[in-house]
């Protein structure tokens, strides 16, 4: 399905090179990942209109009702707001009506998801410290230097920083059932990185160098072929993911809704 031709300068010009035809089947969850990226980095900033239904099929390559799920579930997060006859727009934030049950629901997703990543990518890590190829170490080398030059020089957001690395290494253990176990969680990596940004008082820039060190770590173990420390690294830096989540408060004077 080709875009339509919005002219030079229209909202949904300026976005697409952002968005991606959607080759899994969890269509929907992809197009929410996505847009939600987009809303709580500022890509799309406050009282930004969303391109229309038809704009966002042909950008994502899916049906009207996918959209409209994608949407629907913005819409009950407080993140857009549908306007008659206008379309939809980036609510101020923080949510003004957020409440304590979403954030809790909210963390609960992203412990689960962090303790199935545990079970999996420290294995995953050892085994790629053991087999893999020049190439497949250059290309998690690659992933953490582009990760230090987005988020830490440039102090910005980019889509799929952590996913790259975490893939690169999953790729590098030469065992495609790690390399599905992480691509189940594709969205899930990066979306849960932008959710604790926007739920919490974070300082982005200190967790981007945590995170950057603890990546670091791990690569100079594949490289270095010690299956033991990249085993203990990745389980390290899975559990200081798990322990920012925890012990940060929330940005917002939530509900009690």
């Amino acid at each position: 399905m080709t875009p339509p031709d919005d002219g030079p300068g229209s909202q949904a010009e300026a976005l697409r090179g952002g968005f991606s035809a959607v080759t899994r089947t969890r269509f929907a969850d992809h197009a929410y990942a996505v847009l939600f990226h987009k809303i709580v980095t500022g890509e799309l900033g406050e009282g930004a209109a969303l391109p229309s239904e038809h704009e966002l099929c042909a950008l994502f390559n899916i049906s009207r009702p996918v959209v409209r799920e994608a949407l629907g579930r913005l819409r009950r997060e407080n993140l857009i707001e549908s306007r008659r006859g206008s379309g939809s727009f980036v609510r101020p934030r923080p949510p003004v009506h957020m409440s304590s049950r979403y954030v809790a629901e909210k963390q609960a997703l992203l412990l689960q998801n962090l303790e199935f990543r545990a079970a999996i990518e420290p294995p995953a890590a050892a085994y790629a410290a053991e087999r893999r190829s020049p190439r497949q170490l250059q290309a998690i080398i690659e992933a953490v230097e582009h990760f230090r030059e987005v988020a830490i020089v440039q102090e910005s957001t980019g889509d799929h920083l952590d996913y790259s690395f975490h893939h690169a290494v999953a790729l590098a253990s030469a065992n495609h059932r790690f390399v599905e176990a992480i691509e189940t969680v594709e969205y899930d990596i990066d979306h849960g990185v932008n959710l604790v940004r926007f739920l919490v008082r974070f300082d982005h820039l200190e967790r981007s160098r945590s995170v950057y060190e603890d990546h670091s770590r791990i690569c100079m173990a594949i490289r270095d072929q010690d299956p033991e420390a990249a085993r203990v690294f990745m389980r390290a830096h899975l559990e200081n993911a798990r322990r920012r989540m925890l012990q940060r408060q929330p940005l917002l004077a939530i509900s009690s809704n």
